[in-house]
């Protein structure tokens, strides 16, 4: 009686060599920082963590700060997943972000803006980024200067807001409607997920989210991941997230699978001779 072993153990090696690809594929990610440099050069820490180290260093929400609650910034529940086969990076749960000015932490700290996304998808390769919603949130500085950066307006002479923007209009997460009230002025694209031309029923759009570039990236050793809006992370106007990315299970010895593939050869003998 002749047991084939060969072709049990080809299957086997087979199946363990497309799950350790599709496991080597996607790594766990855990953001790091989330940062940006203003007009001036200067570094900016966004806020986004439920951590409890209130400095202008941090990315701590202190929640003692009652604009960042009132815009929505509360701390992220986002999950992280890189893929090094498809450049892709993907989030589930919600992501919340904001800028406050000198990146201070203190619970007066005025903030500029902020960003509000669920289940976010940057894909490096195909230059996109999609989500299941968007939100922008303005913060308590700019209305202080005539100006709203989520509408991307001037006030006008009365110093006061009068326009409004519908997000995610017919369930689309990039899709922003902006309506222009009393004497406030347009002075670009109103802002939303990623850049995007005027389409239908949804206004043009200068994206939060279009970080394409790649400027450090990771194998399946693990190692930092750093996504860029394109502009260089020392310059003025930069946008990058910065994430740690653990390294894959090393997979199990070749001398383990064949100690299993052994075994079920053996049950299978002993269930003919009973036979």
């Amino acid at each position: 009686m002749k047991i084939r072993i060969i072709p049990l153990l080809a299957a086997v090696t087979a199946l363990l060599s497309v799950s350790s690809a599709v496991n080597a594929a996607l790594l766990d990610a855990t953001l790091v920082a989330h940062n940006q440099r203003s007009s001036s050069g200067s570094l900016s820490t966004l806020k986004w963590d439920g951590c409890t180290t209130y400095t202008a260093a941090t990315a701590c929400i202190n929640p003692a700060n009652a604009t960042l609650a009132g815009m929505g910034i509360t701390p992220s529940t986002a999950v992280w997943t890189w893929d090094t086969v498809t450049g892709v990076l993907s989030m589930t749960g919600s992501f919340n972000t904001a800028s406050t000015l000198s990146s201070s932490g203190a619970p007066a700290a005025s903030v500029v803006i902020g960003d509000r996304v669920t289940n976010l998808v940057i894909d490096t390769t195909a230059n996109t980024t999609t989500a299941s919603t968007y939100n922008c949130a303005e913060g308590n500085f700019l209305g202080n200067v005539g100006a709203n950066g989520c509408l991307n307006i001037s006030l006008g002479d009365d110093f006061a807001n009068n326009s409004s923007a519908l997000y995610n209009v017919g369930g689309m997460a990039n899709c922003v409607q902006r309506t222009l009230g009393g004497d406030d002025v347009s002075t670009g694209n109103v802002r939303g997920l990623s850049s995007a031309a005027a389409a239908g029923a949804c206004d043009a759009v200068d994206g939060a989210f279009d970080l394409w570039t790649v400027v450090q990236g990771v194998t399946d050793s693990g190692g930092t991941l750093i996504l860029s809006n394109g502009v260089d992370i020392a310059l003025a106007g930069t946008n990058y997230l910065t994430f740690t990315v653990a390294a894959v299970p090393a997979p199990a010895p070749v001398w383990l699978l064949g100690t299993g593939v052994a075994a079920l050869a053996g049950r299978r003998l002993r269930r003919r001779k009973a036979a």
